[in-house]
């Protein structure tokens, strides 16, 4: 099955997001949030290399795309701290704003979750069901080190090619001095928590749906 036709049920609330940001631009005249529609597209991309994971039989080539996923996967996630942007402008009622940002939150956090399944998938005939979980938790862990890196220092996926050696440098001195930057390990185990338990729930939630 192609990716758009596996994935068309997505479609309505992306376009239901999309839809909401250009009626405020519209309204406006400002191209205020014009941005989340890139970081929708940012989102999509680990969903789209975790699809391809899924079907390629070569293990060196999962772990290649398991790499790019790796790089991609925290933009999904990473909107949910798109929430900071919410304040009062006028003349758009702050509700319709609080809409706008969760809205596509939730979508960059189910995108974000699915490609997570999809990469559980492809790692499932590589590693036992232990070090399966171990992993997803481990990858969860690094994926909330990706948004702080995102968010509190500006990083970008792109910038492991366009500036190695100072995101490199960057990372070396969060590693090198843990007890100096607790913030940073705060933020990864903490958003690792909530994402394991989210993604259990939801895996829970589908057996029990199953069920009856």
């Amino acid at each position: 099955m192609s990716f758009i036709n596996k994935y068309k049920w997505l479609a309505p609330s992306l376009l239901f997001s999309i839809s909401v940001i250009l009626l405020r631009i519209i309204y406006t005249g400002y191209p205020t949030f014009a941005w989340m529609i890139w970081n929708l597209f940012l989102a999509i991309i680990p969903l789209y290399v975790s699809h391809h994971a899924t079907k390629v039989k070569k293990r060196a080539h999962r772990w290649m795309l398991g790499m790019v996923w790796l790089l991609f996967f925290p933009n999904s996630i990473y909107m949910v701290t798109d929430l900071f942007h919410l304040s009062a402008r006028e003349p758009v009622p702050m509700w319709y704003d609080l809409l706008l940002l969760f809205s596509t939150a939730v979508n960059g956090v189910v995108l974000g979750l699915i490609s997570l399944h999809n990469m559980e998938q492809a790692m499932s005939t590589m590693l036992k069901k232990r070090l399966l979980h171990l992993s997803t938790f481990g990858l969860l862990f690094l994926c909330g080190y990706g948004i702080y890196l995102g968010r509190y220092e500006r990083w970008n996926s792109w910038d492991i090619i366009t500036r190695p050696f100072s995101l490199l440098s960057s990372m070396s001195y969060h590693i090198i001095h843990p007890f100096r930057n607790i913030e940073v390990w705060a933020i990864s185990l903490f958003f690792a928590v909530w994402l394991y338990l989210l993604y259990q729930y939801i895996n829970r939630f589908k057996q029990y749906v199953h069920k009856r």
